[in-house]
């Protein structure tokens, strides 16, 4: 009888709370600056090996949220380094100044949204005051 599944152990009712869940994970993760990795993701959310039976789609979602979440990490880290590098020396912080330490094409940074906005808060945060 021990290795029976209790199905009433589960407090999940479907597969979307397990979808908020994980991406809740993801961001805790990457916030306390642990390795991204599918097991420590799982392990948060605790799906288990019968979840993953019950709901496949799992697998992939947790796949792809993990190389989104890489992806913005990436971009968020040249972006930081690019400012650092013009404010340092002295140039002028601009769109195009950063888009062109980063080495993003401009194709790149006028279709990824993510990249513009990201660009413009970045430039916004880092504005000196003009005094009079």
């Amino acid at each position: 009888m021990e290795n029976c599944l209790n199905c009433n152990a589960s407090s999940y009712k479907d597969i979307e709370e397990y979808k908020i869940d994980i991406n809740n994970a993801i961001k805790e993760i990457l916030n306390n600056n642990q390795r991204l990795s599918f097991a420590l993701v799982v392990k948060k959310v605790k799906i288990t090996p019968f979840v993953i039976n019950k709901y496949p789609q799992l697998r992939t979602y947790v796949l792809e949220r993990m190389k989104y979440y890489k992806e913005i990490r990436v971009i968020d880290g040249k972006i930081d380094r690019a400012v650092e590098k013009i404010i340092k020396s002295n140039e002028n912080l601009t769109f195009m100044a950063i888009a062109k330490k980063c080495g993003f094409s401009l194709d790149t940074v006028y279709k990824n949204e993510y990249i513009k906005e990201k660009i413009i808060n970045t430039i916004i945060e880092n504005k000196k005051p003009i005094r009079l």
